[in-house]
């Protein structure tokens, strides 16, 4: 389904929700549910098991999807008439949802109840879950964008000093430099640096030159990927590959087979890797070098910016047990299921105190991820639109040819702005 479909087809089941929670000769039946791997599946899976316990009588379905394929198929439940009692969702997809009256204000449950304060949380978090006064959802974690992962083997190995919390990008380019390593026919063997999967994380480079995605984050009016803050930053990142080329382009990732950045971060062709604390579990799987993290570096003027995400659950309006949902919400997002997603390295602790204590801090891989406990103060979270993801994509396929070096960062945004202004936030 095209991403104007699932817009419009929310428009149509937030009219008329009704909730799979269900009565059963055995009990009350909840449904909820969320995305994710393996590891992650299996942790809530265990949680719904010690819920169950703690709630005799009551029985759970926990379904669980990839998070690309997570839209269609909660989409695919709503349509049916069988819409969650609980349902997981991200930063990112939370106002596509909200907009259209979707979850339970959750302050009247939080208000009566004394096991669970909203100051607890990350402020940051609680903030961008609500949407006109009302608390949309119950953030789980918080996740700024703002890890560098790098290979100390590759560092070493160069003589190069592991970077620090404080360096730049200028740091960057040239700790990327001296770790970039060419064959004698003068092809490149190892890069320096590369971004995350997927995409470059662009809106990083426009945060740490001082720009923006929109004029008001909260309520934006207007799209401003064209100011001079946002072209330099891109500009930056762009040059990493076509002129420096400590970073690979999209020519030289289509010869290697196309492998997932991450990849090459664990085979050890690239000695760098920017993306969040989520690859934790993935790279402690490790054993051919040490690695460690270090904070996203500081833009030219000396700011630290960076995008961020987060994830909670919400009550899906309509439950026919609303206040039985709450306690499976405040189950998976309080402190029991935040410290089993933090256990595993996979999250960073949306309830502040378990942040900063060793559960979080565990003194695995990586050693110095610290940095991240003040770092949430530093980041970004998406505008609240809820056509966020599609004029966002919009911006990314005009990127597409700056990254191939057909294009200059200046001309394909401010085509990229004029597009998504005329579209989207026309008056």
């Amino acid at each position: 389904m095209g991403k104007k479909g699932w817009y419009w087809t929310l428009a149509v089941v937030a009219l008329g929700l009704t909730s799979g929670c269900t009565y059963s000769k055995h009990g009350t039946v909840l449904r909820c549910i969320g995305w994710g791997g393996k590891e992650e599946a299996t942790i809530l899976q265990d949680a719904v098991k010690d819920f169950k316990a703690a709630h005799p009588g009551v029985e759970i379905e926990f379904e669980s999807a990839p998070y690309n394929e997570y839209i269609t198929k909660v989409l695919t439940l709503f349509s049916a008439g069988m819409a969650p009692d609980v349902m997981a969702v991200n930063a990112e997809q939370m106002m596509a949802f909200a907009s259209r009256g979707v979850f339970e204000d959750l302050k009247p449950y939080l208000d009566k109840d004394p096991g669970l304060k909203v100051s607890e949380f990350y402020p940051e978090a609680i903030d961008h879950y609500t949407v006109n006064g009302q608390l949309v959802a119950l953030p789980r974690d918080i996740a700024p964008i703002a890890v560098v992962y790098y290979n100390k083997k590759k560092f070493d190995e160069a003589g190069v000093p592991y970077p620090k919390d404080d360096w730049t990008m200028d740091d960057l380019l040239a700790t990327a430099q001296k770790l970039t390593k060419k064959d004698a026919a003068g092809k490149i063997t190892q890069f320096g640096f590369v971004g995350a999967d997927n995409s470059p994380s662009w809106d990083a480079w426009v945060y740490a030159w001082g720009g923006a995605l929109v004029d008001n984050e909260k309520n934006p009016t207007r799209c401003v990927v064209d100011s001079p803050q946002a072209i330099a930053g891109v500009q930056f990142l762009a040059d990493l590959a076509t002129k420096y080329h400590v970073m690979p382009s999209l020519a030289d990732l289509t010869s290697m087979g196309s492998m997932g950045n991450s990849d090459l971060f664990m085979n050890g062709t690239v000695a760098m890797f920017y993306s969040g604390i989520w690859l934790t579990p993935q790279f402690r799987q490790i054993k051919d070098f040490d690695w460690d993290a270090v904070e996203f570096p500081k833009g030219p003027h000396g700011l630290r910016a960076f995008p961020m995400s987060a994830a909670g659950y919400g009550i899906v309006k309509g439950s026919k047990n609303p206040e039985l949902a709450y306690e499976l919400v405040k189950y998976l997002a309080g402190e029991t299921g935040e410290k089993l997603m933090a256990s595993t390295g996979l999250t960073q602790p949306a309830l502040k105190a378990l942040a900063q204590s060793d559960i979080f801090l565990d003194g695995q891989p990586p050693k110095s991820k610290g940095f991240l406990v003040d770092a949430v103060k530093y980041g970004h979270f998406q505008p609240l639109d809820p056509n966020v993801p599609e004029w966002k994509a919009r911006i990314e396929a005009s990127l597409d040819r700056v990254w191939s070096g057909e294009e200059t960062p200046e001309k394909a945004l401010k085509r990229a702005a004029a597009e998504v202004n005329e579209k989207f936030f026309k008056k």
